[in-house]
């Protein structure tokens, strides 16, 4: 059983390991269920319930393996325990290691921000690449509220499905549609939007908007970073090209979104 414990908790630690390294480069969820987004094989849901599971059985698994070896554990940890404290110089290293990167993951000082800011990157380009979906959990609504929502017409909406195989129930959401046809949502909706003129959506928060640089944000939505600028100084705005857009927000007393609907209406005026 010491064999047993020892191996699976290996093979588990490995397997957390890439799942986490897997999710950390996904995309975020909007995007990845919007775009259907695999990697080697597994959706993000797959991925993220992978981790999951594997991480919380790879305690137990650690609790198993501790009970068996707890005689030698114990007598280990006595000895270290010993000599660190007769060992001064060592503990106070070590405390200073463990301190320096919990302060710096908590403030994103360099390098570890570094980590956040390539998290967010990843993010960025995965959004680039994909678009994003025309208001949040698109996927989960059906056809016909689908197309209610952006303006679309129903019965048009369903011969350009019905036009390219496609078939549906009344209630059926786009993605369950999608993963019978092996396609996207994306997919389906280029389909449904062929000849119909869509309907501008309001932004929805939680879209990670605020999160992102001015720059960034204007990459995503297709602005001009320039005339962006120069309209939100005659505003009397003040921000950065580099700045979160939640802290230009915060900074001119004003709500993010409130702020990303008069940079997005200006420029489509």
């Amino acid at each position: 059983m010491k064999k047993i414990t020892s191996l699976t908790l290996a093979w588990m630690f490995l397997v957390s390991s890439v799942s986490g390294l897997m999710l950390f480069a996904a995309p975020p969820g909007r995007i990845a269920y919007w775009a259907d987004w695999s990697l080697l094989g597994l959706t993000k849901t797959e991925w993220g319930a992978l981790h999951i599971v594997v991480t919380l059985l790879m305690l137990l698994v650690a609790g198993l393996h501790l009970y068996y070896n707890w005689k030698p554990f114990t007598s280990y940890m006595k000895e270290k325990v010993t000599k660190a404290f007769h060992a001064t110089k060592e503990l106070v290293i070590s405390l200073l290691i463990v301190s320096i990167v919990s302060i710096g993951a908590v403030t994103q000082l360099p390098p570890f921000g570094w980590i956040v800011d390539l998290s967010d990157y990843l993010s960025e380009e995965w959004e680039v690449s994909y678009g994003t979906p025309p208001y949040n959990h698109a996927e989960l609504d059906s056809v016909s509220r689908f197309s209610q929502k952006l303006g679309f017409d129903l019965s048009q909406a369903s011969k350009n499905l019905e036009k390219n195989g496609v078939t549906f129930s009344d209630n059926e959401p786009l993605l369950d549609i999608a993963h019978r046809y092996h396609t996207s949502p994306q997919h389906l909706y280029r389909i449904i939007k062929e000849g119909g003129e869509e309907r501008e959506v309001p932004l929805h928060s939680g879209s990670g908007m605020g999160q992102k640089t001015l720059k960034q944000l204007c990459e995503v939505q297709g602005l001009d970073l320039k005339n962006v600028l120069q309209r939100l100084e005659k505003q009397g705005i003040k921000a950065e090209e580099n700045e979160q857009f939640k802290e230009i927000a915060a900074r001119n007393g004003m709500n993010p979104m409130d702020l990303l609907e008069i940079v997005v209406s200006k420029e489509k005026r």
